[in-house]
């Protein structure tokens, strides 16, 4: 008969220790999981914040744009512009001619560069840098048809920050109530925005459904601004992509 390897006693001893060092390995492992469950669970948790805070400003920013409507509506004729008869005066008797390409080209170049990169941290930024260097007009459309005036001609008003605006328009220079207009780069394109925030009046555009997040100007669109009231002249082109 053989002798042992070991000793019963280290034999006894081993198998204690091996049945210690196991136990202490599960408890590790135990603690591990329960941090990576409790790490995943703040992730989650964090996620849910982010994605609430999301909708609120969203829900904000219309409750603004709703703000700015009513207000529009309610105020008096001399704060929308000027009354019915004297706009139908005015555009009968000076009516806009198209701007040539070169007056607006350099303009709608910079945009372009700049609609490119909104995919980019701080784009917010980048876009009130170029809506101050180039002195923009904030607006909105708050009627895309003028129905209460029996008109079929989309009313406009302005807004003073950039997240609320859904159009910028830059003054010609030279002509003091003349503008070409381009749309918020910053602001999605989806059905909403073209169907019931003025867009598809503006513009002529690809769009059919969907959400697009890339927009490319082709022509701009030509406004004028008479004591108040913004008036589209000619409606621009875009290419959403």
């Amino acid at each position: 008969m053989e002798t042992g390897l070991f000793s019963p006693m280290i034999a006894d001893t081993v198998l204690i220790l091996v049945g210690v060092i196991s136990l202490v390995a599960l408890v590790g492992i135990s603690y591990n999981y329960s941090l990576m469950f409790n790490a995943r669970g703040k992730i989650a948790k964090i996620e849910a914040l982010e994605q609430e805070l999301k909708t609120l400003q969203r829900e904000l920013k219309e409750l603004k744009s709703q703000m700015v409507k009513y207000q529009f509506k309610e105020a008096a004729p001399i704060d929308k512009g000027v009354p019915k008869s004297a706009v139908n005066t005015a555009a009968a008797g000076a009516a806009e001619s198209p701007l040539k390409q070169e007056v607006w080209q350099a303009f709608v170049d910079d945009y372009n560069n700049l609609a490119r990169s909104m995919d980019v941290p701080k784009a917010d930024k980048a876009c009130e840098s170029f809506v101050r260097n180039n002195r923009l007009h904030l607006l909105i459309c708050v009627e895309p048809s003028d129905t209460e005036n029996g008109g079929g001609t989309p009313l406009y008003a302005p807004v003073d920050e950039v997240e609320l605006s859904n159009f910028w328009a830059w003054q010609v220079p030279g002509k003091a109530d003349v503008f070409v207009v381009v749309p918020n780069p910053l602001v999605e394109y989806n059905e909403e925005l073209h169907n019931h925030k003025g867009m598809k009046e503006t513009f002529a555009s690809n769009y059919e459904k969907g959400n697009f997040k890339q927009l490319q100007v082709k022509l701009p669109a030509q406004f004028t601004q008479r004591l108040g009231a913004w008036k589209i002249v000619q409606p621009g082109v875009i290419k959403v992509q």
